[in-house]
């Protein structure tokens, strides 16, 4: 899984008091062709700055995974979608260092993007995320 070291590499960039998280994206031929982080918009103040509501508190406050209604961020694989080409995500697989939330995982989907896979506390996990696609190898 030599793409989770790329993804991990990308993840210190993040811009969150919380969790860092690095995604990259592999073409249908396995390539590399875009990575994302979380953060805020360029220009804006972002976590580590102090101005994300949900950064300020603890996970006992807050648990991870629970609503992220008050986070400024763009998660990763958000960040990974709006700087990729279309013809890149169809068909690709995105690795990604944590496992994606409720809301990245659609919108992978409906990008085009075959499979995203993360590192889990016992190894790996994939989720294939459209059955009826057939990447091209």
């Amino acid at each position: 899984m030599w793409a989770l070291g790329i993804a991990d590499a990308v993840a210190p960039r993040g811009d969150c008091t919380r969790s860092r998280v690095g995604a990259v994206l592999l073409d249908r031929r396995r390539r590399v062709v875009m990575s994302g982080m979380n953060g805020t918009v360029p220009g804006e103040k972002g976590c580590l700055a102090g101005a994300c509501p949900r950064g300020r508190t603890t996970y006992e406050q807050i648990p991870a995974g629970s609503d992220y209604g008050n986070c400024i961020a763009i998660h990763a694989e958000e960040n990974l979608l709006i700087n990729a080409r279309r013809e890149d995500l169809e068909g690709g697989t995105v690795y990604v260092t944590r496992a994606p939330c409720y809301r990245c995982l659609p919108r992978l989907k409906a990008a085009g993007v075959f499979r995203v896979v993360w590192r889990s506390e016992t190894g790996y996990e994939a989720k294939v995320l459209d059955w009826a696609q057939s990447p091209a190898r």
